[in-house]
């Protein structure tokens, strides 16, 4: 299934018709594909995805959230040219941890720039100034030990070896000859269902837009000078 620009789904479906398979758009029937892989056009906004799921909030919210309209109306604010986000794009990607015996993995959403391997943290930045900015996906993740907070670049990798089921083992380097898989290195596609999980957890992380700018007040007093919010905070 792939996403385009606008917020409109296209997915297979079977052509009675023609007895083959065809692309159709898919937009008004998203809650039957919201288990389903998806691909995002690379000029894909997150204000596309937030007006998406506005469209179809009745059957999103008690999934999610219910501060889902308060950010779809913070989104189509109109913004001055000097309140947005100076960051290239925003990215999906996967987040893995381990505590004891439990495993988890997760979606999120963080800001990146196409020079710099830095991640950032989003969220503290409002979505009408980040709206804007294209959202990418990234599949690859690499397991770690420790929770999210405790595993730093360094930190050691969870052994692991085999694929488990839903997942790719990836290549050290795929391009060179005679290169071997790399056991802790992955790959999972995004379902539909994710893409809107990451989003929505990283832009409601602090609640609804109020509490998340009176959050900001309150760190910027303590650790800032002047008053005004960084497009971004380094993770």
């Amino acid at each position: 299934m792939l996403l385009l620009p606008g917020g409109v789904l296209r997915a297979s479906v079977w052509d009675g018709e023609s007895r083959e398979t065809v692309m159709r758009d898919v937009t008004e029937n998203l809650p039957f594909y919201l288990r389903t892989t998806v691909r995002l056009h690379d000029q894909v906004t997150l204000k596309d995805l937030l007006l998406l799921a506005e469209g179809h909030r009745d059957f999103l919210l008690p999934l999610f959230t219910d501060l889902l309209d308060d950010f779809v109306e913070e989104v189509k604010r109109p913004v001055e040219a000097d309140e947005l986000c100076e960051l290239d794009y925003l990215e999906i990607t996967w987040e893995s941890f381990t505590k004891g015996n439990r495993f988890d993995l997760q979606p999120i959403l963080v800001g990146r720039n196409h020079e710099d391997p830095q991640v950032y943290s989003v969220e503290a930045v409002p979505t009408y100034a980040m709206g804007h900015l294209p959202v990418l996906i990234r599949g690859e993740f690499r397991l770690r030990l420790g929770e999210p907070e405790e595993t730093e670049a360094a930190a050691p990798v969870l052994p692991f070896h085999g694929t488990a089921p839903g997942y790719e083992a990836m290549m050290m380097d795929p391009g060179q000859p005679g290169t071997t898989p790399d056991p802790n290195l992955f790959r999972r596609d995004f379902l539909l269902f994710d893409v809107f999980e990451a989003v929505l957890a990283e832009i409601t992380f602090h609640g609804d837009p109020a509490e998340r700018d009176r959050w900001w007040r309150e760190i910027g007093s303590r650790n800032l000078d002047g008053s005004d919010r960084p497009e971004a905070s380094e993770e």
